[in-house]
């Protein structure tokens, strides 16, 4: 079975500073790396190292070379539109736990040229709102995942994939802004929350898992791509948030967003 994801390919600029500034003054950089990042190629990267056949739509700009390498090495399959910018970029500033990010678009701006295609399953995570649609509209099944990209929807196109997906995948910012917008009462919404863990929408907590936190840049999508693997195994929601939290914890224990351990690693923990 194979998951059609649509979503940023980007590279994730990770910074340590001592705490995060008021408007108006600076703080100092005590270290910075660069690392393969995006939210689209993060959950497809997850989902290769999970046993899960996965294709990446994206776009890839002309500095994009030797990811694009990288991506097929792990057996990730593209559906790429080419772009003649630079690729998207990520800054993330983080102070301890906290965390605050800028992403610059870059050739994620030219999304809206990839040729959509057809899709049994479809993950739309942070994307462009013209190729979210049309993905969309050629999925037997899909779910939603807006991210930091709702400002981007008008309030017409966020309604339509609210109420056309099958899951939806938010935080609880996010979750208040779709709140505004749709009736969420009877849909699949799962929101993560941190080193809480996550919640089914009208249900209860279920509880992270304890982990040491070096960095947190990309634990959400390790979470869509474990629960995913469930999924796709045909478990039950309950059980696929379980492995979600499980594989966010690996994450979070080292620096970057690709980190994932294997299937049956995950099922022991479970």
């Amino acid at each position: 079975m194979k998951l059609v994801v649509l979503g940023h390919i980007a590279y994730d600029y990770i910074f340590d500073i001592p705490y995060h500034p008021s408007a108006g003054y600076s703080i100092y950089i005590t270290n910075y790396t660069r690392h393969y990042g995006g939210g689209g190629a993060n959950i497809c990267y997850g989902l290769s190292k999970l046993g899960v056949k996965c294709v990446l739509v994206s776009s890839m700009g002309r500095d994009s070379k030797r990811y694009g390498k990288y991506l097929l090495k792990n057996g990730i399959e593209l559906h790429v539109y080419r772009s003649r910018e630079r690729l998207a970029r990520a800054f993330i500033f983080n102070a301890g736990e906290k965390q605050i990010s800028y992403f610059y678009w870059g050739a994620s701006k030219d999304m809206d040229k990839i040729k959509a295609i057809k899709s049994d399953y479809l993950h739309i995570a942070p994307s462009h709102p013209k190729a979210a649609i049309e993905m969309a509209a050629m999925a037997k099944f899909f779910a939603f995942e807006p991210g930091q990209d709702i400002p981007r929807y008008s309030r017409e196109d966020l309604l339509y994939l609210i109420e056309g997906a099958n899951i939806i995948f938010c935080n609880e910012f996010e979750l208040k802004q779709l709140e505004k917008v749709a009736n969420l009462k009877g849909k699949k919404v799962i929101i993560t929350l941190g080193k809480k863990g996550c919640r089914i929408y009208g249900s209860k907590i279920i509880p992270a898992k304890k982990a040491r936190v070096v960095d947190t840049t990309g634990a959400g999508d390790a979470f869509k791509a474990a629960f995913w693997a469930g999924f796709l195994n045909g478990y039950e929601i309950e059980k696929c948030c379980r492995l979600g939290n499980i594989a966010a914890s690996y994450v979070v224990g080292k620096r970057g967003a690709q980190h994932m351990t294997t299937m049956e690693k995950l099922l022991e923990e479970l």
